[in-house]
């Protein structure tokens, strides 16, 4: 897990955005189903409630 991202890197709800100007965001796929998650939560995120780990 990259200290930068945290959990979202591992998480099967998250997925990288890449902008037009080249900077990568994380979207959290929790946040259109429930309020409690930010569509784009401050990194690094260290702790989540909603976090399931990718299966290898």
């Amino acid at each position: 897990m990259s200290d930068a991202v945290g959990l979202c890197r591992a998480c099967v709800h998250a997925r990288p955005v890449v902008s037009g100007r080249g900077s990568t965001f994380w979207l959290c796929g929790r946040s259109a189903v429930d309020a409690r998650f930010p569509k784009y939560p401050p990194l690094p995120v260290v702790r989540c409630v909603g976090f399931e780990a990718v299966a290898d």
